[in-house]
């Protein structure tokens, strides 16, 4: 019997985006402009700060002060897409969000229909998720697999945007801390 040669292809993992990286922001207070999540919208006149971003609960760099949601924007560049077999993605939220790359929704948790962005001052359903990583704990993660990301990751510039809802308008706190790896 011949044995067959057998090579491994070495995974490494790159980390694009950080928590504590540079983000522009958005208060809710008023709808953002449509685009907002888009790669070319401008976002020079938002305030930015080092995530996580929010307010109430002690783990934010950057406080808001009481919002309903919150909009993030965070540009990231990859070299070569080719050699990305899955994408993962971290975050550390309450009470709700969605997430997008380049425009495209590529995550949710408690909040609203799938494929429909909420308004500014819908409210996440449930008031049960807290921020993990300042109790020890590890963010809820999302697997973006290669398929998914066909046609959404670009070599070079891209944006990753959140829109992040409280449970109601009075919720003593609003987190998101967010890493793409």
């Amino acid at each position: 019997a011949v044995n067959p040669i057998m090579s491994q292809t070495a995974v490494t993992w790159q980390t694009v985006v950080m928590a504590y990286d540079i983000w522009s922001y958005f208060p809710g207070t008023s709808e953002p402009p449509v685009n907002w999540a888009a790669p070319g919208f401008d976002d020079s006149s938002w305030p930015t700060g080092p995530g996580g971003i929010g307010y109430g609960d002690g783990d934010d760099a950057t406080l808001t002060g009481q919002v309903g949601s919150l909009y993030l924007r965070k540009y990231f560049s990859l070299t070569d897409t080719s050699v990305i077999s899955d994408m993962l993605l971290y975050v550390d939220f309450d009470d709700g969000f969605v997430a997008y790359i380049n425009g495209h929704e590529v995550a949710r948790a408690n909040i609203g229909v799938s494929g429909s962005r909420p308004a500014f001052n819908e409210f996440a359903i449930l008031n049960t998720f807290e921020a993990r990583i300042p109790s020890g704990g590890t963010p809820a993660r999302f697997l973006l697999g290669k398929e998914m990301m066909k046609g959404v990751v670009n070599e070079g510039n891209n944006i990753l945007a959140l829109q992040v809802h409280n449970w109601n308008e009075t919720s003593s706190d609003l987190s998101s801390s967010t890493y793409l790896i």
